[in-house]
């Protein structure tokens, strides 16, 4: 495997004007499990990466597949990158491989200490595992992102800051998040906003 440095993404749509730190869906076996599940209510059979990847960021596959394989193996000091953003996002595609891939975030967040990264999962248990090992940084915020549509968690898990929800617009629910912006909102990247986000489904 090359080493080389990690690519940065740079937002579109509802992320417009933030970084973001992705990886492949299309190889995760996680991803690949979820989106092909028999259960109608998981988010993931629906999953805009995976949608994305095979459409209009087919371009960007390349990208984050090198992510993958840098972000699964313990990173030299040197392919830590270095953000001049006050906001940065790990995860908006992809998601976690392994603890060592938890590992290289939490080092990340460390060698950046004047931004406030935000990291979305649904694998808590490897987030467990690393913090057997790793002290979780003060500049990371981890939000779980409910996999069950319509089943709104109103309390993160154990060491989470956030949970992300999406619900059906006909259950009526009250939602906060508008899905237009996150860099206008920003709930998901202050420790004092809301600690239950739920987003309308689109």
């Amino acid at each position: 495997m090359e080493l080389a440095h990690l690519k940065i993404t740079k937002g579109t749509g509802k992320l417009a004007n933030m970084l973001s730190l992705n990886t492949n869906t299309a190889s995760n076996e996680f991803c690949k499990a979820m989106n092909s599940s028999p259960d109608s209510r998981v988010i993931c059979k629906t999953c805009y990466s995976m949608n994305a990847l095979s459409t209009y960021r087919k371009n960007c596959a390349t990208a984050w597949q090198h992510n993958s394989e840098q972000l699964s193996q313990p990173l030299f000091d040197w392919q830590l990158p270095r953000v001049n953003s006050v906001y940065f996002r790990f995860s908006s595609h992809g998601e976690l491989i392994n603890e060592t891939h938890a590992i290289n975030l939490f080092r990340i967040c460390e060698a950046n200490p004047k931004t406030t990264f935000s990291l979305y999962t649904k694998r808590h248990k490897i987030i467990y595992k690393a913090l057997k090992t790793h002290k979780l940084p003060d500049n990371l915020i981890l939000v779980y992102s409910n996999p069950i549509k319509d089943r709104v968690m109103t309390k993160p898990p154990k060491r989470f800051h956030k949970t992300f929800n999406v619900v059906m617009e006909s259950q009526h629910r009250k939602d906060n998040c508008t899905g237009n912006s996150c860099f206008s909102c920003l709930k998901c990247y202050s420790f004092d906003s809301d600690s239950v986000i739920v987003e309308l489904e689109k």
